[in-house]
């Protein structure tokens, strides 16, 4: 009996990779009698540390260590540190708010006296102007002693605040692994107690599966709860933080105007420099988005796991035991493509649906476009370096859920969101100084990428893979150069020849271009030359594997007859890798590819509105054929079937099984625009499309690049364009407006004002490509010929976006009643307009 009960007692407390000596679960134990019994003081005390001013940073570490130590091994003191934490933060929080609202003064006045020197500058005389100037240096000098003679206590305030918010964030974190030591401990202890049981009661000290859920559940949820209300306590921070970003936004606009301007910026600068007021609130924006981060966490539950399996030395107890744990876990699945409900950047589509809605925009959704990523498991082709799993961090996640409270109280999820959105200025400027903040406290914003400008999420992606290239756990580690030896005249073929072969590691390192005859040494200059050749034999329609897009937009999509060259899966493979090589290289390559296929590349899914980018005169036929019944269109003989050629052969596909054979009605024409489109954009491509998604997944994960959006990606790929606005405006021609109508002038002025990546943007937006023709604007091109821009009075109130279409190169622009709205509308429409959205 005795040797029966030793083996279960071990079977049960004695979890892989959890076993601890007796001695140490006993000082354990002890520790958590003492911890217990504890006064508040003592706990405070510890809290204290934390909230304290003039610290070093040793002590403040060792401080947050102890604070996980407490939490660790005395789970049970949680809620009371918890609560000696959240009194510290709330004792700063009257030096919090004086400080913010000292910065929210200091950049009102000024901006005040800014704007009045700006006035004077522009319709005063020489003694107002000096005046005004006056004025405006006696104001920043009365800020800045104002500022100056602000207490330590508060100057410091926002720090303090950040180190509380840490760690409180670290002590409600729920972690089940420390969850089951603890439940591991808490058994040895109770079977310690127990000298005279035998190996039927001691079984039964093992809890039911479902009793350890709910409890682990009630635990996770309350933890959850308890950081709410941390979030709500800080709610005046808050408040005076977004009073502050107010004031600073002048400023920072002008800093980033600055540094744009030639001869007036920092030659080289990595970014404008931050006003001092702005460094001032970057703590308290640390605290605002780590503490929301840590509420949205709790909100999600954790993925259901196999429990790891329990010891089992022998005896017939101790196997009877581990059975019953074993049958409690789920089955392995077998099937490694996953649903394409499942995939997280679809459920990051729909979340946006709300916000658009509100725009007046409609998802046109479609059940035949799945995303390429499941496509490409289904067509056996599969990805390197984990490429093809899920990106992101979902884990099998649910969403998030309530906790009791709104998740647009003070603090939450959706408030952090706003204020990002509301303030994404000074958010993006905090970023752009400082990009390992994505990483850390602000690591909330990589679930809403759209907050995040191009240019941080650039940067963004670049230090993930110099990560990658430096980890040697990533398998990204490559070895030494590998030297090539070109034709000009065949650089194609004599590429592929050569780097077809390369494991992904290689195809990272260096490449050593050599053209054969030529005595040039590569120092970067033949490399640059190589992938210039190469991205224009990659489009040289003899090679029989891209085709041009039939907008006339210069942009390229797989020739669905590429089949024709028998390795012509291989050569989309190493295209593919080639793109990613020169991502991952920071290259710059002259491949513009259809709206579409940026879309496969990012598994994002397709719709039918999506074939305008293509062929906007095949979208238009099948626009009409919507909206009219199909006997007045002529159209009734349809049928689910579509007509395919093969080099002058033609056949027939069907759309769905016996399609040519199912009439086409008013009925199920929406299916058959559905399944027509898939077929022109995903079905007769997919295996090109997948081969190479998996080649440009070699070089660059899925994941580094699911961030970004299509319009985005084309930036990554083929730089931003130097857009020359005079020219666009010297060829722009205008229906319902003038140029001197109050919108254009103010659409102009919104245009002159865009950063690079806008105006890349806005250029994509209204012809479908960021490309510039070479010989300037007045060879746009549209759907018959050269096509100039467009600019259209849309009607229908000023509430609506503007809307594009790329075949005219054509923006309707609705009579919007000042300027700010037109720049709200307009940035809203070229950031958004890529995401699968019709017009609704």
């Amino acid at each position: 009996m005795e040797g029966a009960m030793s083996a279960s007692t071990s079977s049960i407390v004695a979890p892989a990779g959890t076993t601890a000596p007796p001695r140490r679960r006993t000082a354990a134990s002890r520790v958590r009698v003492v911890l217990a019994s504890a006064p508040p003081e003592s706990l405070r005390a510890v809290a204290a540390l934390l909230g304290r001013d003039s610290l070093t940073d040793a002590v403040y570490a060792r401080a947050g260590d102890t604070v996980k130590m407490f939490a660790s091994v005395a789970p049970g003191c949680r809620p009371a540190l918890a609560a000696a934490l959240a009194a510290e933060a709330t004792g700063r929080l009257g030096d919090a708010t004086h400080a913010l609202n000292s910065v929210r003064m200091s950049a009102t006045i000024a901006a005040a006296g800014g704007e009045a020197a700006a006035g004077a500058m522009g319709t005063g005389s020489a003694v107002e102007v000096a005046a005004a100037a006056t004025t405006a240096a006696v104001a920043s000098a009365a800020a800045s002693a104002a500022a100056a003679r602000l207490p330590a206590s508060a100057a410091s305030a926002g720090c303090a605040i950040l180190r509380l918010v840490h760690a409180t964030a670290a002590l409600l974190k729920y972690d089940e692994k420390a969850e089951v030591y603890l439940e591991v401990e808490e058994a040895n202890e109770a079977l310690e107690r127990a000298k005279a049981v035998d190996a039927m009661s001691t079984l039964a000290v093992h809890k039911p599966k479902a009793v350890k859920e709910a409890e682990a559940e009630a635990t996770r949820r309350n933890r959850g709860r308890l950081l709410q209300s941390f979030a709500a306590q800080l709610a005046p921070v808050w408040e005076a933080l977004s009073g502050a970003a107010t004031a600073l936004e002048p400023q920072i606009a002008a800093a980033a105007a600055s540094a744009a301007t030639p001869g007036v910026g920092s030659a080289g600068a990595a970014a404008p420099a931050l006003p001092a007021g702005a460094r001032q609130i970057l703590p308290v924006v640390e605290a605002y988005f780590a503490l929301a981060a840590a509420v949205n966490d709790a909100s999600k539950k954790p993925a259901p796991a196999a429990p790891e399996p329990f010891a089992s030395p022998g005896g017939a107890a101790a196997g009877e035991a581990a059975a019953a744990l074993a049958a409690d876990a789920p089955a392995p699945s077998s099937n490694l493509s996953a649903p394409v409900a499942a995939r997280p950047h679809a459920a990051a589509v729909d979340s946006q649906q709300d916000e658009r809605a509100a725009f007046g925009l409609a998802r046109v959704s479609s059940p035949a476009f799945g995303l390429i990523r499941s496509a490409s498991a289904a067509f056996g082709a599969t990805g390197s370096d984990g490429a093809s799993g899920s990106s992101g961090g979902g884990g099998g996640q649910s969403g998030p859920e309530s906790l009791g409270g709104r998740p647009d109280d003070p603090g939450g999820v959706t408030s952090v969101w706003n204020f990002a959105n509301k303030h994404r200025a000074v958010v993006n400027a905090l970023v752009r100084t400082q990009p390992a903040l994505l990483d850390g406290s602000l690591r909330l914003l990589m679930e809403k990428p759209r907050l995040l400008d191009f240019d941080n999420k650039r940067s963004h992606i670049r230090a993930k893979l110099r990560r990658l290239a430096e980890d040697p756990h990533s398998g990204h580690i490559h070895g030494g150069s590998v030297r090539v030896n070109i034709n000009r005249a065949q650089v194609l073929m004599d590429s592929f020849t050569q780097l077809q072969h390369l494991k992904p590691a290689e195809m990272r390192g260096r490449l050593t271009i050599q053209f054969r005859g030529e005595e040039g040494i590569d120092a970067g200059g033949l490399t640059r030359e190589w992938y210039m050749l190469l991205a224009r034999e990659m489009f040289n329609p003899n090679n029989g594997l891209f085709e041009l897009s039939p907008s006339g937009d210069g942009s390229y999509q797989p020739y669905c007859n590429s089949s024709v060259n028998e390795d012509h899966l291989r050569y989309f493979k190493f295209i593919g890798r080639i793109i990613g090589k020169a991502v991952y290289d920071g290259h710059l390559v002259d491949a513009h590819f259809t709206r579409p296929f940026y879309k496969h590349m990012l598994g994002i899914p397709l719709n039918y509105e999506d074939i305008e980018a293509f062929d906007p005169d095949y979208h238009r036929n099948l626009a009409y054929m919507l909206e009219h019944p199909l006997v007045e269109s002529g159209l009734d003989h349809l049928t689910m079937s579509e007509t395919s050629m093969y080099f002058g052969q033609e056949g027939v596909v069907d759309l769905v099984p016996g399609g040519r054979g199912v009439a086409v009605t008013d009925d199920n024409k929406l299916e058959y625009v559905n399944l027509v489109t898939a077929h022109r954009m995903t079905t007769s491509i997919k295996e090109q499309i997948a081969s190479f998604t998996e080649g440009f997944n070699d070089i660059v994960p899925h994941d580094v690049v699911s961030l970004l959006n299509p319009s985005e990606l084309e930036l990554l790929i083929s730089g931003t364009p130097d857009i020359d606005v005079d020219d666009l405006r010297a060829n722009t021609e205008y229906t319902g407006y003038s140029p001197s109508t109050p919108q254009v002038r103010w659409f102009w002025q919104v245009v002159q004002e865009l950063k690079k990546e806008d105006c890349a943007r806005l250029l994509m937006f209204i012809t479908g490509t960021s490309k510039v023709p070479l010989d300037g604007f007045k060879a746009l091109q549209g759907i018959s010929g050269p096509q100039r821009f467009q600019i259209h009075k849309a009607y229908g109130g000023g509430r609506r976006l503007c809307s594009a279409h790329t075949c005219f190169n054509q923006l309707d622009l609705p009579e919007y009643a000042s300027k700010e709205e037109l720049q709200e509308r307009l940035l809203f429409a070229i950031r958004e307009g890529s995401e699968g959205f019709g017009f609704g």
